[in-house]
């Protein structure tokens, strides 16, 4: 005969029922402290406009406010096309260019460290404790979330973005991370280190940073190269050039380290055969080929006081083009061209590195945005701005006629009518 069919019994449906309400409220505690619990993303509904073809080689003829927003987390403005980033108070947000209408929001319940434009994204950058650990890439047209990681970096920080990597700066600890947020260097000290022994001075405070080089030849030999002014026990001020994506993240592969005259020193620039590194005393600009042999000295007419002590976050205010890269001292703006790293000309009274527009370099100054020739830094006119009491530093960028500033923890976007740029 066949054996009986099983019947559930009342303590059976009582035990499914115990059980179902344990996964239930296990599954409720955990996303109750979770980080998914407190983040909130709202994605943009459609595509951002477009720039009308030929927009952006004009320049403005006059500007005027047409809208602000509170942005501490963003040293630079981050536009793309039509969408300009906004980072404060936790949000990151993407807005209209020309109206500053909010199109999409990414927010959590931890304050920002910094945040950047990286591979085509932006990269939010938010504290966890003591560090800047938590790190999430965004689409710069919706919101959506791309690729997510955690890592001790030290606050403050600031990203800086060069080719297919992106160095996140540290007083004792640095990383670098490829287009996946994959860590590709760790250098410093490592908090929790792997293997012992691998990093060769983790004793060092990092002065200043910079990441480039990438240009044409072998792979090994071609990729970007990461520049550290060290400060460290019982030595002058060291510049250590290594590559930004070792066989091995935790054992850097130090191309050159060399001992600097005197105590301070600021890494202005790095391309594919030589770094560019600023001395005080007198102020000058020295330059250094891949055996780190300094090939060349520059005098610099800016204020010692300008390069004495390191830069914020560990990282000088520039703004890079294919020919150029506009550096703020503090006090003055020198444009080095990117072949030779050799200052071209200073423009001393400036407020910060400016931006290129339509083939000229708007550069803000005291009231105003002068308009210079990139070549010989010569003044061709001014647009009035109206900056209200702010006296600070102002970093620029534009798209499509507006031109943003950073002016502190506020972005504010000017606009107007445009004229053709013919000089």
């Amino acid at each position: 005969m066949p054996p009986a069919p099983e019947r559930r019994t009342r303590w059976d449906l009582t035990a499914a029922a115990v059980l179902a309400l344990v996964v239930l409220a296990v599954g409720s505690t955990l996303w109750w402290a979770s980080d998914a619990r407190r983040t909130t993303l709202s994605t943009a509904p459609g595509p951002a406009s477009t720039i009308a073809p030929g927009t952006t080689a004009h320049l403005p003829a006059a500007l005027t406010e047409a809208w602000r927003a509170p942005s501490s987390a963003t040293p630079v403005p981050l536009v793309r096309g039509d969408t300009v980033v906004t980072a404060a108070a936790g949000m990151v947000a993407g807005r209209d260019l020309r109206s500053g209408a909010l199109r999409w929001s990414y927010r959590r319940d931890r304050s920002l460290c910094t945040v950047a434009a990286a591979f085509h994204q932006v990269v939010a950058v938010y504290r966890r404790g003591e560090t800047c650990s938590e790190v999430t890439a965004l689409n710069w047209t919706d919101g959506q979330r791309g690729p997510q990681r955690t890592g001790p970096v030290q606050a403050p920080t600031r990203l800086v973005a060069a080719g297919d990597h992106l160095a996140a700066s540290g007083a004792r600890y640095l990383e670098v991370w490829r287009s996946d947020l994959v860590r590709t260097l760790a250098y410093g000290r490592l908090p929790t280190p792997a293997q012992p022994a691998t990093q060769p001075r983790p004793d060092c405070l990092h002065g200043s940073m910079a990441l480039g080089g990438g240009n044409a030849g072998p792979a090994r030999s071609s990729a970007e190269k990461l520049a550290v002014v060290e400060q460290c026990p019982g030595e002058r001020t060291r510049l250590t050039v290594q590559r930004s994506d070792p066989r091995d993240p935790e054992r850097p592969e130090v191309i050159f380290s060399v001992l600097l005259p005197g105590r301070q020193a600021q890494v202005i620039a790095v391309n594919g055969q030589r770094v560019a590194v600023a001395l005080p005393d007198p102020a000058r600009l020295v330059v250094f080929d891949e055996q780190g042999k300094a090939v060349a000295e520059h005098p610099l007419a800016i204020p010692d006081t300008d390069l004495r002590g390191n830069p914020p976050a560990g990282v000088v205010d520039v703004t890079k083009t294919t020919t150029e890269v506009y550096w703020f001292t503090g006090s003055a703006t020198v444009a080095v061209d990117t072949g030779e790293l050799r200052p071209q000309w200073i423009r001393p009274g400036s407020l910060g590195p400016g931006s290129e527009v339509a083939g000229r370099l708007l550069l803000p100054v005291p009231g105003a945005l002068a308009v210079l020739d990139t070549a010989t830094g010569q003044q061709l006119s001014t647009l009035p701005v109206d900056r209200g009491s702010y006296r600070g530093p102002v970093a620029t960028a534009s798209s499509g006629g507006v031109v943003l500033e950073q002016r502190g923890d506020m972005l504010v976007a000017l606009r107007e009518g445009l004229v053709s740029s013919t000089w």
